[in-house]
C-alpha cells in the first residue's frame, strides 16, 4: 500500500527495559516469551517525509526497527537517516547509537538532533564521543520551543519534566500539512505546558509507563516518576485531542489485550498504540 509522506511509523512501544523485559520471570514476561506476538519493541518512532527518513531515539532494537521503517516506507534497508532526533540520555534511548559506527553500520554524516545539554555529554563521553570525531553522528543542536523544518514536517523540541541525572529531555511537537503530532515518551508529571501541547494537537502519544500508581514493586520506585494512566484519564479525557500511550513498563498490566485495564482505556476512547501503526500527517 503507497502512502503519500509525511507521516509517523510506531517502531515501538516498550519502557527501556523491552518487554519481555530483561532479567525478568513475572507471569507477563513469561507469557510474552511463549507467544511472541505478546512482545514489543522499546519505544521509537519513525518519520516519513518528502525529504527522506528520520527516527526518534536509537534504541537497542534500532536494527531492526530501521528495517521495519524502511520496510514501511517502501525504501531500502541502505537508505541513510535524514535525521537522529534524541528525546534524552537514558539507556532505551541512546543504546543503539554505537551501532551507527565501524563495528555496525558504519554509516557517515547521519544529523542527531538533541539539546545542547545531551549533545555535550554524548560528544564528550565514550562510546559515543568516537561517533562523532570519526564522522558517523554530525551534531545538530536544537533550540528549545523553535521549530526546525525537517522536510515537510516542522519539528519543535518541548522541554519537559523528567528524572535528568545527564543531560535534559525533550518531548517533540510535529507538525504535518494536515495534523499535528505530539510525542512525549518519558514524562515525570502531567503539568500545565504538557496538558497545553496536548490540547493543541491533533494525535498525542504519551508516556504510559504505568497503569496506576505504586505498580512498582522496587525499592527505589519513588524516584522512578511518570505518570499513571489512570490519573493521565482524568486530567485529559475531556480534552478533543485522539490519545495513546507507549513507552509501557512489563508490569503494565494493558499490555494484556484481555484485560479489564486495557478495556478502561479503550471506554473513554483512548487507546494503547501498536507497534507497525501508520499516523498520517498529511
Amino acid at each position: 500500500m503507497e502512502r503519500r509522506p509525511p507521516y509517523a511509523v510506531v517502531l515501538g512501544t516498550a519502557q527501556d527495559g523491552g518487554f519481555p523485559h530483561i532479567g525478568c520471570a513475572c507471569p507477563a514476561c513469561q507469557a510474552a516469551d511463549e507467544d511472541p506476538t505478546r512482545a514489543r519493541r522499546i519505544t521509537s518512532l519513525g518519520l516519513v517525509t518528502d525529504g527522506g527518513l528520520a527516527l526518534i531515539d536509537a534504541t537497542p532494537d534500532v536494527s531492526a526497527q530501521l528495517r521495519e521503517l524502511a520496510r514501511i516506507a517502501g525504501r531500502k534497508p541502505d537508505e541513510p537517516l535524514r535525521a537522529l532526533l534524541i528525546t534524552h540520555l537514558h539507556a532505551g534511548h541512546i543504546l543503539g547509537l554505537p551501532l551507527f559506527g565501524r563495528e555496525g553500520w558504519a554509516r557517515t554524516r547521519t544529523e542527531v538532533w538533541a539539546s545542547e545539554a545531551c549533545l555535550d555529554f554524548l560528544e564528550g563521553h565514550e562510546p559515543f564521543a568516537r561517533l562523532f570525531s570519526e564522522g558517523h553522528l554530525i551534531p545538530h543542536r536544537l533550540s528549545l520551543g523553535w521549530d526546525t523544518r525537517l522536510g515537510d514536517l516542522m519539528i519543535q523540541p518541548v522541554p519537559v519534566p523528567h528524572r535528568s541525572e545527564i543531560g535534559d529531555t525533550l518531548a517533540f511537537r510535529i507538525e504535518g500539512p494536515g495534523r499535528t503530532l505530539f510525542y512525549a515518551p518519558d514524562l515525570d508529571v502531567l503539568g500545565p505546558e504538557v496538558i497545553s501541547q496536548i490540547r493543541a494537537a491533533d494525535i498525542v502519544l504519551l508516556d504510559g509507563t504505568f497503569f496506576r500508581p505504586g505498580e512498582l514493586r522496587r525499592s527505589d520506585a519513588d524516584t522512578v516518576r511518570h505518570p499513571a494512566i489512570t490519573d493521565v484519564m482524568s486530567a485529559v479525557r475531556d480534552l478533543d485531542t485522539r490519545i495513546e500511550f507507549i513507552h509501557m513498563n512489563h508490569t503494565n498490566p494493558v499490555l494484556d489485550p484481555e484485560s479489564r485495564e486495557r478495556k478502561a482505556v479503550e471506554a473513554v476512547g483512548m487507546r494503547i498504540t501498536q507497534e507497525g501503526d501508520v499516523i498520517a500527517l498529511a
